[in-house]
């Protein structure tokens, strides 16, 4: 029988598995490489991208920024416009009350029979006092008031008796408040 020595092919087979695995060892470290070098450049792109939107929304921030600071400057100036324009508009409507109530008093005092000395308007509330030749003339007066649309609760305050130029009078005090709205008379009138 032949005998045959396969231990030269059995090292060269070794040498052969050693070299392989030595060549699929640098081929797997360059792959890696190669793959660890796209995902580097992958992720650059996309961060510059997202850098790049983030520029452009917050030039855009600051633009709006500035619109909001002129929107509100705006809205300022507008509330103060209008804080004028409710003060225009009660000085309006202030501005012929005191005419009105007066030309009402002059129809509702007696002639000849009640003299008003002083007359006093604050905050709505109006304070009258006057001299009157007996108690029935400040009833009248009083009556009159309150059928009068300019003049609600009214009020005597005091009465009581003076002697003037030998005369015996009655001085008075009456509180009411004023009417703010216009009668439907004096707007029928108008």
């Amino acid at each position: 029988m032949i005998r045959i020595n396969l231990l030269p092919v059995r090292a060269a087979r070794k040498k052969e598995n050693i070299r392989q695995q030595v060549s699929m060892f640098f081929l797997f470290i360059v792959f890696v490489l190669c793959v660890m070098g796209y995902l580097t450049i992958s992720m650059n792109r996309t961060i510059s991208g997202l850098n790049g939107k983030i520029e452009v929304a917050q030039g855009e921030l600051k633009k709006y920024q500035a619109i909001e600071k002129q929107v509100l400057k705006i809205k300022k100036e507008l509330q103060k416009l209008e804080e004028k324009m409710d003060i225009i508009a009660q000085l309006e409507a202030n501005r012929s009350g005191p005419v009105r109530f007066m030309d009402a008093l002059t129809g509702l005092v007696l002639a000849d029979k009640m003299w008003l000395t002083t007359l006093t308007e604050t905050k709505g509330k109006m304070k009258l006092a006057g001299v009157a030749t007996d108690n029935k003339t400040i009833a009248d007066f009083m009556s009159r008031l309150e059928m009068s649309p300019y003049f609600r609760r009214i009020d005597l305050i005091s009465s009581k008796q003076i002697k003037k130029q030998d005369k015996k009078l009655k001085a008075f005090t009456i509180t009411c408040q004023v009417s703010s709205a216009r009668p439907e008379k004096a707007v029928k009138a108008s």
